[in-house]
């Protein structure tokens, strides 16, 4: 089998779609060590100028074959890039499948499968501005239209998928994300302090982990740690992602108008070193969203040893339905009871985690690259 990977999401600082990409393809590497998969080629389309990555620098990853073909126009829009210099690239080579881990596919007659994380820009537009709704809208139907198969994250999506696009259920796969456990695998403290010292990030904390975005809710988070109040004047509130709000102002007047100001900090991008030691050192963290198509954060808080307030509507509903730090609504009150009740049983977090990690223990990318190749082989079967 030989396949093209639209794979620019993997260049710079990787998206969340990128990470979802690296992870899947280091899952068929450690697959293929068991035999599955071993003799297939993957060919990782990218814009910009070559770089190093082990998948395609270290030896072993001679088993499968994975190649980068770098087109060297770092400059190059990426969705212009991939609707109009893409398919002419993957004319060159004789490619089984394509397949694009993030929402739309280029122009070709080739065989294709394609990865809906989520619908989030066709149910919540005020996210979005006119044009990249729509642009994003029309690539998705397309593409869901256009591939052999539609991949997603959960069950949850994939009905969506279903009562969003008209697609058939047998036409949809559930590839789930999973949690790089090297990331979130416990460290010396002092190791983990040097690095919270670069992002000027100081003990004790609660943490909010990932891009600022309408749906996460950051405004509830803020006025929940705010009705802390006295009883913890000791915490600080990391907001830790970049701001991709609409109007990115809207965070500094909510941080602003918070009696709380002087104790939240939003320190912005965060790097990908940084993520695990500001989880294990969080007192705790804090995930709350009005839609998601998956939900990682709060299963990346917990496997690093951080119990997480979360709100319903993710991955975590299926994995542990009974889940004890979850907000019963998405309101001030909810919230704050949920913060109250995981600061107050402290003594709990070891057995909440160690819950947490049997529970996530399938949640590998071994496992869900497993589950990719067979949907390869369901998108080539006759």
């Amino acid at each position: 089998m030989r396949i093209g990977v639209v794979a620019y999401e993997m260049e710079g600082a990787r998206t969340g779609v990128g990470r979802y990409l690296e992870g899947l393809l280091e899952g068929v590497r450690r697959r293929a060590e068991d035999g599955y998969g071993h003799d297939w080629s993957w060919r990782l389309f990218f814009k910009g100028d070559a770089f190093e990555h082990p998948l395609w620098s270290d030896s072993v990853s001679a088993c499968p074959a994975i190649e980068p073909v770098f087109d060297r126009r770092p400059s190059a829009r990426p969705i212009l890039w991939e609707q109009l210099r893409l398919p002419r690239l993957l004319r060159r080579f004789d490619l089984d499948l394509v397949f694009s881990p993030g929402y739309s596919l280029p122009a070709t007659k080739i065989p294709s499968l394609v990865t809906m994380h989520d619908l989030s820009f066709e149910h919540l537009p005020e996210e979005f501005p006119l044009k990249e709704r729509w642009r994003r809208r029309l690539l998705a139907r397309q593409a869901a239209r256009r591939a052999r198969r539609v991949l997603t994250d959960t069950r949850r999506v994939a009905d969506d998928l279903v009562a969003t696009y008209g697609l058939t259920p047998e036409k949809i796969g559930i590839v789930p994300l999973a949690l790089a456990a090297d990331t979130f695998a416990d460290q010396e403290a002092a190791d983990d302090e040097g690095v919270l010292e670069k992002q000027g990030v100081r003990s004790p904390y609660l943490l909010c982990l990932g891009s600022v975005l309408e749906r996460r809710r950051i405004d509830l988070t803020i006025a929940a740690f705010s009705a802390l109040g006295a009883e913890r004047p000791d915490l600080t509130l990391v907001i830790a992602g970049r701001n991709r709000l609409r109007d990115p102002r809207r965070l500094e007047r909510w941080i602003a108008d918070s009696p709380a100001a002087a104790r939240i900090v939003h320190s912005g991008y965060v790097p990908e070193q940084a993520i695990g030691p500001l989880y294990r050192q969080a007192e705790m963290s804090i995930y709350l969203s009005s839609y998601e198509g998956y939900g990682l954060p709060p299963l990346e808080s917990l496997a690093a040893g951080t119990p997480a307030v979360t709100s319903p509507g993710q991955a975590l509903d299926d994995l542990w339905p009974e889940y004890p730090y979850l907000c019963e609504d998405l309101d001030v009150e909810s919230v704050t009871a949920a913060l109250h009740k995981a600061l107050a049983e402290h003594d709990h977090r070891e057995a909440v985690c160690r819950e947490a990690r049997r529970r996530f223990a399938e949640l590998t990318w071994k496992r869900s690259a497993e589950m990719l190749l067979a949907e390869i082989e369901r998108a080539m079967a006759p």
